[in-house]
């Protein structure tokens, strides 16, 4: 934590560039540290941002007492003001930037991610503060939040992506199975059929079979009827041919 003292504007500037959390920056006053009051606002800003403090002897400033920290508040909110007031004239500059080829967008920020992303976990368990976590990863409250927003829609969105996913193998695999079913399904009457054709079948040939067995049954009763027959008749021949002999000797 250093104490780094601003007598003019331009020191002002340089020890906002090169602050670390904790540091304190300190000025005879807001005219001698600026001159703007778009600058001091700035600088102010940009300050708090870093988890700095700041001292202007002459106004009587000090926000490492907890009480003046709304200092911080209220300069965001001017500083958040005065730059609502130029957006119509940025907004024009960019729109003519694009309409001429030459508006880029502006430059992202570069942060790693992985540090990013211990970082916040850190805070989201609140083993830091949100203001240390700016502090650490380097980074204004505004675009600290985005970046929290944008992480926060991107898992959301990869979420919905893989529930679309999820529902559409979900939707292709009752398709197949449905196929698979009535693909089944014509197997099983195909089956069917062939198993009542061969029923059929077996059902006539068994007729036969009876057909055949009940006329063997009556050739047999037919014949020994024809043996019965015959033996009676050369019985009654027999008879007659016994009286003949007799009657003739």
């Amino acid at each position: 934590m250093a104490l780094r003292y601003a007598s003019d504007t331009e020191s002002f500037i340089e020890a906002v560039k090169s602050l670390n959390s904790g540091d304190t920056v300190e000025v005879d006053g807001f005219d001698s540290a600026a001159g703007s009051s778009a600058e001091l606002l700035d600088g102010i800003c940009r300050i708090a941002d870093c988890g700095a403090d700041f001292v202007s002897l002459r106004e009587g400033i000090d926000t490492r007492n907890d009480t003046e920290q709304i200092f911080f508040t209220v300069c965001r909110a001017l500083y958040a003001l005065d730059e609502g007031k130029d957006r119509p004239r940025r907004r024009d500059g960019i729109e003519k930037a694009k309409a001429e080829g030459r508006y880029k967008g502006r430059k992202p920020i570069a942060v790693d991610e992985s540090l990013f992303d211990s970082v916040v976990a850190l805070w989201q368990d609140g083993q830091i503060t949100a203001r240390e976590a700016m502090s650490r990863l380097n980074l204004k409250p505004n675009t600290f939040y985005r970046r929290i927003k944008e992480r926060e829609e991107q898992k959301m969105k990869d979420y919905k992506k893989t529930q679309r996913e999820i529902r559409d193998e979900i939707r292709a695999a009752a398709k197949q199975s449905r196929r698979d079913l009535e693909d089944l399904r014509k197997q099983v009457h195909e089956e069917a059929k062939e198993v009542k054709k061969a029923a059929d079948e077996k059902l006539e040939l068994r007729d036969v079979e009876r057909e055949m067995r009940h006329d063997r049954q009556r050739a047999e009763a037919q014949y020994q009827e024809t043996v019965r027959q015959m033996k009676k008749d050369v019985k009654a021949e027999a008879e007659q041919l016994k009286k003949l002999v007799e009657s003739e000797s």
